[in-house]
């Protein structure tokens, strides 16, 4: 059963992967800068030529840790930029918080109400569970009344009660 808490206008759930809580209009995924990372394995027929993809690919420039890259869906997916390839270890948790902000920011912008974030730093990398709650929270509190109104926490069945028990304690702070 998922674990759930509200904090001011967002309800948060965490839930595993397989045990969507409710319908998402966006889901974030963890990636770095080179786009290497994407998670997303739907194999789709390429718009464009395999000569102008990969003369594309080699144009593209990499993207800066912190940046949120959008997609389109539906759902829409948000690529948190936080990691870096050419780095050790290839994540920073000031690359976790800036993706944060960045992703709530284009939440807002793009009128989203309801997505699901796996626990950034923690999908490829090895950011403490603890520390990615405490810069969700800072990132939700900083921000004020803004959507997404329900913010689905993907993570393992065994760490959802214990990531909304975290939140309950920074809540009543």
């Amino acid at each position: 059963m998922p674990a759930s808490i509200k904090l001011g206008p967002v309800a948060l759930t965490a839930a595993p992967a397989a045990s969507a809580p409710f319908p998402v209009q966006a889901e974030v995924e963890e990636v770095d800068t080179c786009l290497v990372l994407e998670s997303d394995p739907a194999v789709r027929e390429p718009r464009a030529s395999y000569p102008t993809l990969v003369r594309d690919m080699i144009a593209q420039e990499p993207r800066t840790p912190g940046d949120v890259v959008v997609r389109r869906g539906p759902p829409l997916r948000f690529l948190a930029v936080v990691h870096d390839l050419d780095c050790r270890p290839s994540w920073r948790e000031a690359w976790v918080a800036t993706a944060l902000a960045n992703l709530l920011g284009e939440f807002q912008r793009r009128r989203v109400d309801a997505a699901a974030l796996p626990l950034l730093g923690c999908v490829h990398g090895h950011l403490d569970p603890v520390r990615f709650v405490s810069l969700l929270y800072g990132a939700l509190r900083d921000r004020g009344p803004s959507p997404p109104e329900r913010l689905w926490l993907i993570a393992p069945e065994d760490d959802c009660e214990w990531l909304i028990g975290y939140l309950r304690k920074l809540e009543e702070r």
